[in-house]
């Protein structure tokens, strides 16, 4: 029977898109589906979903799935004709068949099936092909398009196995005694051998190749058959009197007609011969246009992959790229969305706490959309008072820095006229790292970053937008700051001078202790107000005496006495 002839058993159970090859690709689907073996119905394969590919036909059994689901392939496929349906006669679409069938040769075949799932290394450009392409893409090399000669092609044609099944024993035992003259005879001598080692088609009377002096296979034009003493009964299941072999799939739930025409451009693409066969053909022809055409084989086929393979890269990375934008864009329009909301929420409670006094003292609760909104702005990341500014946004690129610096400023010591009062980043403190500020001021702007470069040339412009003034300061050691007036360098210094006036001799820890600073940050701060001659240090308990180690003490500093002292030259 055609269904038992044309198609191979798989597992129903595996997902349809783990059964494919590599390079295939799904097209539709439709459930509730079932099968019709010629004019009969198959039994066993009346409830299941029918799966249409680029190189195949699958059918998955929706009651027994592993034992009665089965793949099919286009290239068996030579007509197809559609059926409506009528009255209770469901929509039908009939596949005839022809080709080898998968059973003859069964060996053969398996062995090619499970070879196209191993890597193998081509004899010619050494590149090693991965497993898991369909039989007509396994049997070139991906790389230089030279055929693998580990998988020679069946040469049994369809016409011989028809015929031998077809006749009665009797005529087959006395067609199996006839000489090997005459069964040679029918037999095709091939016009051309083609070089395992350079890919040139040499004449297929010399057994080494002309150009590289490779030796030729060689290829056997005798058709085998069954010995005489072995007569060949034909199997009691296949049915070869019909004129045609034919399968029907009958759709019960509708899905015919889209199906349908996605089943007529798979079988009008061929898709499982653009790899395989094709390449095939050009490369055992001695055609004159086939040999002048550009190929996929020699070096000029390695260049021209390449060069695809690169092609296809940079198209695969420039719709990742214009998805990135586009999630961008969307990304802007978000924030832009909720910090619109913020602001409306932020603008009704203002004006709704000047009104009445009443509800700021009772802690009434805001309405259940507006705390429902600001705690999905929250989760989200988006609670911000202020649109990030983007260079989109102005004209002028002057004015661009100078609404950063105000947003800047901002982030660094808040407003005083929100709800909730809360300060910036230095709220607490007079002095903080450029990196943290950097670090704090993108978190705060969200998705529109900014790069270190902007945000040095937006320091300078503080000092016009914040209260106290903001200004930068860099260290010897590479350390940026932003810092207040108190912690200026002449500030700073003359704070340190009159404390250790008062308080005498101190280390390094115990200045920042007083300060609350880190003692690394104020080490830098000292070390300018040294230069400058505020204080001066005493390292003579941590000095090398007598020969031996130092004692460890820390270098004590000292309020600067010399500074400004006139002597008299007096005694």
């Amino acid at each position: 029977m055609a269904l038992r002839r044309y198609t191979r058993q798989v597992d129903g159970t595996i997902p349809v898109q783990a059964l494919l090859y590599n390079d295939e690709e799904l097209l539709a689907s439709q459930d509730g589906v079932g099968i019709y073996d010629g004019s009969q119905k198959a039994p066993d394969h009346q409830v299941g979903t029918i799966h249409v590919t680029s190189h195949r036909l699958f059918f998955l059994n929706a009651q027994k799935a592993r034992a009665k689901s089965f793949e099919m392939s286009l290239s068996f496929i030579v007509q197809t004709e559609y059926y409506a349906g009528l009255f209770k006669s469901s929509a039908k679409i009939t596949c005839h068949l022809s080709g080898t069938p998968v059973g003859l040769g069964s060996s053969e075949q398996d062995g090619a099936h499970v070879a196209q799932f191993d890597s193998w290394e081509c004899e010619v450009c050494a590149y090693r092909n991965p497993p898991g392409f369909s039989p007509s893409a396994a049997r070139i090399c991906d790389l230089c398009g030279v055929p693998r000669t580990t998988v020679p092609t069946p040469i049994t044609s369809v016409s011989s196995y028809h015929l031998s099944t077809s006749l009665p024993t009797s005529a087959l035992s006395s067609s199996t005694s006839l000489p090997s003259g005459s069964r040679s005879s029918h037999g095709t001598k091939p016009t051309s051998i083609a070089c395992p080692a350079c890919t040139f088609l040499n004449h297929p009377s010399l057994r080494s190749c002309e150009i590289c002096s490779t030796d030729l296979p060689q290829v056997s034009t005798e058709l085998k058959s069954a010995p005489s003493s072995r007569p060949i009964t034909p199997d009691s299941d296949d049915d070869d009197n019909t004129p045609s072999k034919s399968i029907k799939i009958s759709f019960r739930k509708g899905g015919d007609k889209p199906l349908y025409a996605v089943l007529k451009r798979a079988l009008k693409t061929k898709s499982w011969e653009e790899n395989g066969t094709a390449s095939l053909r050009d490369a055992n022809s001695n055609d004159t246009d086939n040999r002048n055409a550009p190929g996929r084989s020699g070096i000029s086929g390695i260049l021209r992959t390449v060069e695809t393979s690169a092609k296809g890269r940079e198209t695969h990375m420039n719709d990742a790229l214009q998805d990135l934008e586009a999630f961008m864009v969307k990304a802007k329009d978000m924030v832009k969305l909720a910090a619109e909301l913020n602001e409306k929420l932020t603008a009704v409670s203002s004006s709704s706490g000047k009104g009445s006094d009443v509800v700021l003292t009772s802690g009434v609760a805001e309405p259940e959309e507006a705390t429902f909104i600001r705690s999905s702005l929250s989760q989200l990341g988006l609670k911000m008072e202020n649109t990030p500014v983007t260079l989109d946004m102005m004209k002028d690129e002057r004015k661009w820095v100078d609404e950063l610096a105000r947003e800047l400023a901002h982030v660094l010591q808040g407003s005083s006229t929100s709800v909730d009062h809360t300060g910036g980043m230095m709220k607490n403190r007079g002095i903080i790292a450029l990196d943290e500020v950097w670090g704090g001021w993108n978190r705060a702007r969200g998705v529109a970053l900014i790069p270190p470069s902007t945000l040095l040339q937006v320091v300078p412009h503080l000092p016009a937008h914040t209260n106290p003034t903001i200004r930068h300061r860099a260290f010897t050691s590479g350390l940026n700051v932003l810092h207040t007036p108190p912690y200026s360098q002449a500030a700073f210094g003359a704070r340190i001078s009159s404390f250790l006036m008062m308080s005498g001799p101190k280390t390094t820890v115990e200045i920042s202790t007083v300060e609350d600073l880190t003692v690394a940050l104020v080490s830098e701060m000292i070390d300018d107000v040294e230069k400058v001659g505020g204080v001066m240090r005493d390292d003579s308990s941590a000095a090398i005496t007598g020969g031996g180690s130092g004692t460890g003490v820390e270098l004590k500093w000292w309020g600067n006495v010399f500074q400004g002292y006139i002597w008299d030259g007096q005694e």
